[in-house]
């Protein structure tokens, strides 16, 4: 028997109501427009959701199109970017820049992965529910800590910055922001689940309202 309070907040391993999944594509969308380019984020107070963004699209979509098109949507806010304001963000675009790409999909994948997981039936109980949460959590500390990976090895690598300092200083200066890239994309992760638990609580409400 599936458990209904993990469909809440994950429903059936993706979002099958179509209205409601075009909703969550554009406000993830929207999130990165408003939080990636730094003249909003900046104004709004707002870290970058990108990592969320990703590990929430695998959540909740299995289609590769929806990855495909949130990468098309990083790349384009990030060309804008360059075209506002320069040279000051053409570093952006080293040869390491598709190093952010294969972190992003990395996050997807273990969103999709813990998608996938949480689609097996189980018994609807508070503990079933708990060890759902648990995984998700698993999924997106492993899918940041591989984004993590991913984007400065490659940055290290292939950016041309770093001839003079070694692979071991690199890991001690950029190790101590893991922390903060994972405390952000849960803070997002969380809040999104609870919005969308929140809507499918009040949409079931109104259901049963309008046939009892």
């Amino acid at each position: 028997m599936p458990n209904s309070s993990i469909n809440r907040l994950f429903p059936t391993g993706q979002i099958t109501n179509r209205a409601t999944g075009l909703t969550l594509l554009a406000l993830l969308a929207l999130s990165m427009l408003a939080t990636r380019y730094h003249h909003f984020s900046s104004v709004l107070h707002l870290a970058d959701t990108s990592w969320a963004v990703f590990f929430l699209a695998g959540l909740w979509f299995r289609s590769t199109r929806v990855l495909f098109g949130l990468l098309a949507v990083a790349v384009l806010v990030d060309l804008g970017s360059v075209a506002l304001d320069g040279a000051a963000m053409a570093s952006c675009f080293s040869p390491a820049y598709p190093g952010v790409l294969l972190a992003y999909a990395a996050l997807w994948g273990a969103g999709r992965l813990a998608g996938k997981w949480l689609a097996v039936p189980r018994s609807a109980t508070p503990s079933a529910t708990l060890i759902g949460i648990g995984g998700i959590a698993l999924a997106l500390t492993i899918g940041a800590a591989a984004a993590f990976i991913i984007s400065n090895v490659t940055f290290y690598a292939f950016s041309g910055q770093f001839e003079t300092m070694t692979a071991g200083e690199y890991t001690a200066v950029v190790a101590p922001y893991l922390l903060g890239y994972l405390s952000t994309a849960a803070g997002y992760t969380t809040l999104a689940l609870v919005a969308l638990a929140a809507f499918q609580l009040l949409r079931e409400s109104n259901w049963r309202h309008r046939h009892s």
